[in-house]
């Protein structure tokens, strides 16, 4: 009840280009666009398909399958004017999530403004910048719209991916991880998963518990990123699954115990990548063998360590380590490998034929998971095969007046994975920027207040957009050399960093010598959505307090970690203090700042290699010591 009396819709001056908006989806992609386009005092509204809110964090049961916990804290997957309710920081269910997204839309009233049960069959812009959006509805009638723009927040998940065609051979049961809701059918069987991601990685731990043999395929090496760190996942008896759903160690987690709070705090992100790199090879190194620890901790050094040390990978992947691929956010697969529960075969292909898999070129062991000599062939049977091997995008629906141009379904061809060049404020795909560590409502929270003020005519895109587009996505391929085909991949603090520099609310430097412990908080805490809404359009700074004032500094084990006083602090204000000051005065005789290149990834802080977030004079003067 304080949150509702608290955080309301607080419309800005009504804008003089009232734009007509339809959002297509009531995910968390589409919640966030409505509030922000009416906020900004647009005539918008959703249509969606089904009955509820939500997408795949729906109240349904079969929205996702049972037992999901989100991999990045409540504190961070909130909105940023919405704080969660809970006063402490700890996982959330898919079914706590869901009830958020409820109260979320209640609280901006939200609920009116979406026509439920409504399909849209097509969506046709024409010559003339109108948009003709033809629905029918669960009864049997149909509805048009005519708006200005066209936002489309369906998500990546829509359409799962064919069955690759080498396991369509196989003649036992194939199923898509979009069908999997519980393990009960399993039970008795060998089962093969396909894929090593989050989903994966849930779905094989939950079969494993119930199936006769589980085994994991995976072509390359992976890497996997615990949810909590080092302080929690190094105690004897440590799990996972044990850790997100029992409240004696949740409630003993703090700030500094998430995994975020490793990956996106500015101090961290303002290290170059081959130190930030450097520390988690160490540390796999040092994970693999290390005793007194869950055999689960040994298996998480030994699969990530493979992952850059395999044949055709480039050389300076070492120096990117977790940074040039997507990590799976979910240590699970590494817990019940390391106690004998399910297995883990990497191997670059497979053969299936009958109910057999022959894996030709296994190089890791898939009992220890150490790196094989010289690689082995592997042959078992199997009952059935769970495809996790993703979705695709499909949008057949849309039809653009050639005047605009091609439009392009990969999200790398969009400006910061949202604006096709040569649309402006016409079309918008909101929920196709992923973050390497974030969630998806984050970025496109920020995709959405940014569109708000572009239809408002308080924000423009780029003149040369098209030209800023390639070279970021050239940025991001060769970044993200491990994962080419996962094109909606980007990196929060560097993404969110550069779209709060577009809607004008990224947030003033504090100074040590005024604010010592926000200068804390501003360096070592992760870097939460509600930094953005301090000042600048749609400012709520009694967002950032709330958040803020549940957390003490100093007993948020940002500051003790030994690697944090060790390594990221020294080296951080080396970096900032020395390193940087050189970087800016050589800027101008690079050839292009937007570029990637193995140079980046020594010259300069992660941050500022991806996404034109560049460094700034500003940047260098105000460090706010």
């Amino acid at each position: 009840e304080s949150l509702v009396a608290k955080f309301r819709c607080r419309p800005r001056q009504m804008s003089a280009q009232k734009k007509r908006v339809v959002i297509v989806g009531a995910g968390p992609s589409g919640l966030v666009a409505l509030k922000e386009m009416v906020e900004a005092g647009h005539d918008a509204r959703i249509v969606e398909q089904s009955h509820v809110i939500g997408g795949v964090f729906s109240t349904l049961a079969d929205s996702t399958y049972d037992g999901l916990y989100l991999t990045i804290s409540n504190v961070f997957m909130s909105y940023s004017d919405y704080p969660c309710a809970e006063e402490e920081i700890r996982y959330s269910k898919k079914e706590e999530y869901a009830k958020y997204l409820e109260a979320y839309a209640t609280n901006f009233d939200l609920l009116e403004k979406i026509d439920f049960e409504t399909k849209v069959e097509s969506a046709k812009l024409g010559a003339d910048g109108v948009w003709k959006v033809a629905c029918s509805k669960k009864d049997g009638t149909t509805v048009d719209y005519e708006v200005d723009s066209l936002v489309v927040c369906t998500g990546s998940n829509q359409t799962p991916k064919k069955t690759p065609d080498n396991v369509a051979k196989f003649e036992g049961k194939i199923l898509h991880s979009s069908e999997f809701q519980n393990a009960a059918s399993f039970k008795g069987e060998k089962v093969l998963v396909v894929g090593t991601g989050e989903s994966a990685s849930d779905i094989a731990c939950e079969i494993a518990q119930v199936a006769k043999e589980t085994t994991v395929w995976a072509r390359r090496p992976f890497i996997l990123a615990p949810r909590f760190t080092a302080y929690q996942n190094f105690k004897q008896g440590y799990d996972e699954l044990e850790w997100l759903t029992n409240e004696k160690h949740w409630r003993d987690c703090t700030v500094g115990d998430f995994l975020e709070s490793a990956t996106t705090s500015r101090a961290v992100n303002s290290l170059p990548v081959w130190l930030y790199a450097s520390i988690r090879q160490l540390g796999w190194g040092f994970m693999e063998d290390m005793k007194n620890v869950s055999p689960g901790v040994n298996y998480l050094g030994r699969y990530s360590k493979a992952c850059a040390g395999y044949d055709g990978v480039p050389r300076n992947v070492y120096f990117q380590a977790d940074q040039a691929a997507w990590a799976t956010k979910n240590s699970r697969i590494a817990d019940m490998a390391g106690r004998g529960e399910l297995r883990v075969v990497v191997s670059p292909t497979a053969e299936f034929s009958g109910k057999t898999a022959k894996f030709k070129e296994t190089i890791l062991d898939p009992v220890t998971g150490y790196r094989l000599a010289e690689p082995i062939e592997l042959t078992q049977d199997f009952d059935t095969v769970v495809c996790c091997t993703g979705y695709t995008n499909d949008f057949y629906w849309l039809e653009t007046d050639p005047k605009y141009g091609e439009l392009c379904s990969c999200p790398r061809t969009w400006y910061k994975h949202c604006w096709p060049p040569g649309f402006d404020d016409k079309l918008a795909f909101i929920g196709w920027a992923r973050p390497h560590q974030g969630g998806i409502p984050q970025t496109s929270e920020l995709c959405s207040r940014f569109h708000a003020l572009l239809l408002s005519g308080e924000r423009s895109l780029p003149d040369d957009i098209q030209v800023k587009t390639a070279a970021e996505a050239k940025a991001e391929n060769d970044f993200y050399v491990l994962s080419p085909n996962l094109t909606s991949l980007v990196d929060w603090p560097s993404f969110s960093t550069s779209l709060a520099r577009m809607i004008g609310c990224e947030p003033a430097r504090p100074w040590f010598i005024t604010s010592p412990i926000t200068w804390l908080k501003y360096w070592f805490f992760p870097m939460w959505s509600c930094w953005y809404r301090l000042r600048g359009p749609g400012a709520k700074p009694e967002a950032y307090h709330t958040i803020m004032n549940r957390f003490n500094i100093f007993g948020a084990r940002v500051l003790t970690d030994p690697a944090v006083a060790c390594v990221t602090m020294p080296f951080f204000l080396v970096q900032k203090c020395v390193i940087n000051v050189f970087t800016y005065i050589f800027k101008p005789f690079r050839r292009s700042a937007a570029m990637y290149g193995v140079p980046t990834l020594f010259d300069r802080s992660k941050i500022n290699i991806l996404h034109g977030c560049d460094l700034k004079l500003k940047n260098l003067l105000t460090m706010g010591l």
